[in-house]
């Protein structure tokens, strides 16, 4: 599997899980702890789908999409969050598909496997 995946979220231990789920099954996984680090690793190396925390430390998983969307346009945008709603009206068009926390690895892998 050649697709590179770009997890962001400034929990450090549900990136780890997820990145061992999604390596444990083949894929090239990266991570980033915040929206300005998940920026600089989009600069460095495009990726075929990014899945980020609706709420992160120095910004909302919105805006990094939209920003994401700048430098990486053929990137699918999967959102993670916790709350009952979040709203996705300014990047409604860029977002593919809101994960609730926490992530159920058969539906991580399910939706990856639909969008690879």
């Amino acid at each position: 599997m050649d697709k590179r995946i770009l997890l962001v979220d400034d929990d450090a231990h549900i990136l780890e899980t997820l990145q061992d789920i999604l390596e444990a099954v083949g894929y090239d996984v990266q991570s980033a702890e915040s929206g300005s680090a998940a920026l600089e690793k989009l600069k460095a190396a495009p990726v075929h789908l990014m899945i980020v925390d609706y709420n992160l430390l120095d910004t909302t998983g919105v805006e990094l999409a939209l920003k994401a969307r700048e430098i990486c346009p053929d990137a699918v945008i999967v959102l993670m969050t916790g709350e009952a709603s979040v709203d996705l009206e300014p990047a409604k068009s860029i977002i593919h598909s809101v994960l609730t926390k926490p992530v159920n690895p058969p539906e991580l892998l399910a939706l990856i496997k639909s969008v690879a």
